[in-house]
């Protein structure tokens, strides 16, 4: 397995005491999620090129990256270990949540998930009760906005959740809405099966306002995917279709954070969704919930999640 260099992004060790701490620390946690490796690189650059610009004097970047580090590491740690893994897999394909970016940078298209392998893993995330709770959410909040029939119904409902997934910026932490967009990211693994322009270009539109929708309507519909079938005359529906998903996701991410300031107790990620302050659920919240727990009974999320309340 390939080790981070001295000479890559890494601060000078003697602008850190803990430094070399850090360093053993976070190579521990690459070796489990190797896919965190690249990003880590680019947010050190990045960060270190912002610190430049500003002026800062050059023993205060190093100071400061390593501060950069230690709190990132810190949020990381305190996620269970397949939390770190899907978050990773998020993060790694950071041009997928760009509607404009260079396909000349892109070296491989990414490996859809077989089926088996897709249920294996969405299995596993929900089995804590935070992505239990974010599955409930996209059921009682997201779902029911998204197009079922009419000029749409030739969408599938995992092409928005991809949509969806993607114009939501990644982050390395987990919060309500990164538990939601991990679920909806499981639940649409065939997304990945497109060519990257084909996917860029409905992200394009999935972002799209009603007056952005001008010239060559042909030419965009020819470069959406195939299987949606849409005419220059559907692509208004589109966006506003798009509009209400994209308010059905604040809308899940919001009743996810309520129902964590209901419970009693916070078991596994519930503990760090925490963090992120609301309301207390509305009893018709509360009971759609537990309509739901009954219905999934059989995920072992959803029986922590009914023990948390």
């Amino acid at each position: 397995m390939r080790r981070m260099r001295p000479e890559s992004m890494w601060p000078e060790p003697g602008a850190s005491p803990s430094g070399a701490e850090l360093v053993h620390r976070w190579e521990a946690l690459l070796d489990k999620a190797p896919r965190l490796r690249p990003w880590v690189d680019q947010m050190l650059g990045r960060h270190r090129l912002r610190l430049q610009e500003s002026g800062a004097p050059g023993f205060e970047i190093e100071q400061t990256l390593w501060q950069d580090l230690a709190h990132w590491l810190a949020d990381f740690e305190a996620l269970p270990g397949f939390a770190v893994s899907a978050i990773a897999v998020t993060l790694e394909d950071d041009g997928a949540h760009e509607v404009d970016p260079d396909f000349s940078t892109i070296a491989a298209e990414p490996v859809a998930a077989s089926p088996e392998q897709a249920v294996g893993e969405l299995e596993t995330l929900l089995s804590d009760a935070a992505f239990a709770l974010a599955f409930h959410c996209v059921d009682a909040r997201l779902r029911p906005r998204l197009p079922a029939s009419g000029e749409l119904a030739r969408v599938p409902e995992s092409d928005w959740f991809a949509l969806l997934r993607a114009s939501a910026r990644p982050q390395p932490a987990l919060t309500p809405q990164v538990a939601i967009t991990l679920v909806l990211h499981l639940l649409s693994p065939e997304w990945a099966r497109n060519p990257a322009t084909c996917r860029h270009a409905a992200l394009r539109l999935f972002l799209a306002r009603p007056d952005d929708l001008r010239g060559d309507l042909q030419r965009l519909c020819s470069s959406l995917p195939s299987h949606w079938g849409l005419e220059p005359g559907q692509l208004a529906a589109f966006v506003a279709a798009a509009g209400r998903a994209r308010v059905g996701l604040a809308d899940a991410s919001a009743l996810c954070a309520r129902i964590v300031a209901s419970a009693r107790a916070h078991p596994g990620g519930l503990a760090l969704l925490a963090d992120s302050p609301a309301a207390p659920a509305s009893p018709e919240e509360l009971g759609a919930l537990f309509r739901n727990v009954r219905k999934y009974r059989h995920i072992g999320g959803f029986q922590q999640l009914l023990s948390a309340l």
